[in-house]
């Protein structure tokens, strides 16, 4: 075991020197700022993502939708032995967390919609909703906080923007359509669904749990 550690310790720091020293020869990438002239937005990370490799962002989005469903059925049935009480919480943060929750679904749109022109883009868009559907949870509880929801609506709206990122992909990828239009609702459509899907997460581990 050591000896075959210690040869693959001694062929990767062979590769890397190959490759610092320019011995191996090296692919040509084409310029960012051109990739994302060709697909008509400013941001050559969002061209590169939603463009140019946008068969590797439609897995990664199914990946992820397939960890939810994963979550949603083998944590379904199970429940803590002992449930907890929830942690009570004075009325001054549950009232802050309701304040705070407006400017942060604001700031996602915002992140979402502009992530074809700035840094931004729909995976961290998602991640600020979640995160403010957290503190939502902290402040009233996670069971009060679904039946707000009303969550099979959230998940039946999670599959439609699924279904719609694959009709979009299809019209980028095979007929070709290459505008902003296209990003700012490809990066909306991905941001739902990390969003409703970080909140089934919490959802079932928190009911598996007891309460957060």
């Amino acid at each position: 075991m050591r000896w075959a550690l210690t040869f693959g310790l001694l062929g990767l720091t062979g590769l890397l020197g190959l490759g610092i020293f320019e011995i191996w020869p090296r692919p040509c990438f084409p310029d960012p700022d051109e990739i994302a002239l060709a697909w008509g937005v400013e941001n050559s990370v969002a061209a590169i993502v939603l463009g140019q490799r946008l068969w590797d962002t439609i897995l990664e989005v199914l990946v992820y939708v397939l960890a939810m469903v994963g979550v949603r059925f083998f944590l379904a049935g199970l429940r803590w032995q002992t449930k907890l009480p929830p942690v009570a919480e004075t009325p001054f943060f549950r009232r802050s967390a309701d304040l705070l929750f407006g400017p942060i679904l604001v700031f996602a749109i915002y992140v979402a919609a502009s992530g074809h022109i700035g840094p931004g883009g729909g995976f961290p868009a998602g991640v600020i909703v979640g995160s403010g559907l957290l503190l939502l949870a902290l402040a009233k509880g996670t069971e009060q906080l679904a039946a707000e929801l009303y969550e099979p609506k959230l998940e039946g709206l999670e599959y439609a923007a699924v279904l719609a990122t694959l009709v979009l992909g299809a019209l980028v990828l095979i007929f070709g359509l290459r505008s902003a239009t296209a990003f700012v609702a490809g990066n909306i459509l991905i941001a739902l669904e990390v969003a409703i899907g970080a909140w089934a997460v919490l959802h079932r581990f928190a009911a598996a749990r007891g309460e957060v």
